[in-house]
């Protein structure tokens, strides 16, 4: 009599891919998207005997990079290294070749920070509870600047508008450079920014950070309080994830994910994120695709409420 066995599929074997990889960040050479990839990138080399390449493809929101990544070969020698935002966001508002995370395969994430509330140094409002109060005074009457339509700041300012009940103008500039200029000059009373931006603005004591997006407080910022402490509890967060094509092996995607958990736990990069003001969030391929899916539809109903879900 023949035995009876029941068989089981053996997790797929780490593999390196065969031959050169590219790197395709959709941002600017400089910008924090850039250096994280490359800080990466650096770490992770010696284990690619065919060499890593770090290349940028900018444009569209990012959507232009994020596109090449996912029309590549599944087989490894094509990854991106992408922010929430042009991942998740860009495909509910534009009609692209990628619709969601169900079109490309989760790697790991490296990096997770959230945004802050600036006001000029010598702005009225002493703390964030007297500008909440002046806006609700003054409805439709206080200008809060952002990076820009759609953009994570833009969701942050929605949510916040959403919960608290609050009525500002909306002002989208097209990035930190225009938008500090902005508020310097007095054209916008606050703005939405990235951590570290403000940074030397701040120590000089030209602008003040009022509040913080994220859940619990900024250990960049310990004495600046959260909204969540004033009974909003909202924040967007943005994440740089390295992501490949859909149907990427599952050997490759373990190799790649155990290579970035190693580089982002080095001292190195743990430094490199820490003199940028935003934290170390690795995150393996099967915890990325939960977060994504959850964020896709977070923002989708963001989206939908400002109008911006394409049609």
């Amino acid at each position: 009599m023949l035995a009876a066995f029941t068989s089981f599929a053996a997790p797929a074997a780490a593999q390196a891919p065969s031959g050169a990889v590219t790197v395709i960040v959709p941002f600017t050479v400089g910008g924090l998207n850039d250096l994280t990839a490359r800080a990466v990138a650096e770490k992770i080399k010696g284990q690619l005997p065919g060499g890593i390449a770090v290349i940028n493809r900018t444009g569209a929101g990012g959507s232009i990079g994020v596109t090449e990544v996912v029309q590549g070969k599944p087989d490894g020698t094509v990854i991106g290294l992408a922010p929430t935002p042009a991942l998740l966001d860009q495909p509910q508002m534009n009609a692209l070749p990628y619709k969601g995370p169900q079109d490309y395969t989760a790697i790991a994430n490296t990096v997770t920070y959230y945004q802050l509330l600036a006001v000029r140094g010598d702005a009225p409002w002493k703390d964030i509870k007297e500008l909440m109060a002046a806006a609700k005074a003054s409805p439709a009457k206080l200008r809060f600047g952002t990076s820009g339509i759609g953009t994570a700041a833009h969701l942050n300012l929605a949510q916040l508008q959403a919960a608290s009940g609050i009525d500002v103008v909306h002002v989208p500039f097209s990035g930190w450079a225009e938008g500090s200029a902005a508020l310097l000059g007095g054209h916008v009373d606050t703005l939405v920014i990235n951590p570290g931006e403000g940074r030397q603005l701040t120590n000089a004591g030209r602008i003040r950070i009022l509040a913080v997006f994220q859940p619990a407080r900024s250990p960049f910022y310990p004495d600046v309080p959260t909204f969540k402490e004033l009974g909003y509890d909202i924040g967007v967060n943005l994440s740089f994830s390295f992501f490949g094509p859909k149907g990427l092996p599952a050997g490759v995607t373990d190799f790649y994910a155990k290579a970035i958990r190693a580089a982002v736990e080095d001292k190195a990069f743990q430094d490199f994120a820490k003199a940028r003001e935003i934290e170390v969030n690795y995150m393996d391929s099967a915890k990325l695709a939960a977060f994504f899916d959850k964020e896709f539809k977070e923002h989708t109903a963001l989206l939908d409420k400002l109008g911006l879900l394409k049609k």
